[in-house]
């Protein structure tokens, strides 16, 4: 395989993954905004904390310092105006010290039509920004490399 045939190869990669990486965050971020702007309103509260840990890829050791780690997920309960009970589980784990504490009240925005359609407005999207931006780096690094591949 040439360097020309690699550059492209890795162009393809990088531009394919930046791309969805950019899609799916910015459909998340577009999401979030209408639920914060058209959303209705409830009273929620963390009734409970899922653990998970932070498993090894594979069995090969990692160097990953996070690995090891348990993380949180905060549950939360609420109702939605019509009376409907829900318990949702946020997306985002975190370590215990960083997370919301059982007991915790929080505002939740929700879809009426589709209450499973909800956010934390604390959460805000600058998780969701991160990731957009990630995926233009990986477009621009992609034609960068396709760049190099056909000179």
């Amino acid at each position: 395989m040439s360097a020309s045939q690699i550059l492209l190869l890795f162009a393809s990669v990088f531009t394919a993954t930046g791309s969805v990486l950019g899609v799916v965050a910015s459909l998340k971020i577009r999401r979030v905004r209408f639920l914060l702007r058209e959303g209705s309103t409830a009273r929620g509260m963390v009734t409970r904390l899922e653990a998970t840990r932070i498993a090894p890829a594979s069995d090969v050791g990692s160097i990953s310092r996070s690995v090891g780690t348990t993380v949180y997920y905060p549950v939360i309960t609420w109702s939605t105006a019509d009376g409907r009970a829900m318990e949702t589980r946020t997306n985002i784990a975190r370590p215990k010290d960083r997370t919301l504490p059982v007991g915790s009240r929080v505002e939740v925005r929700y879809d009426q039509a589709d209450p499973s359609r909800w956010t934390l407005p604390a959460e805000g999207t600058a998780f969701w920004w991160l990731f957009c931006a990630l995926g233009a780096l990986f477009v621009v690094m992609g034609l960068a490399f396709a760049l190099g591949g056909l000179s």
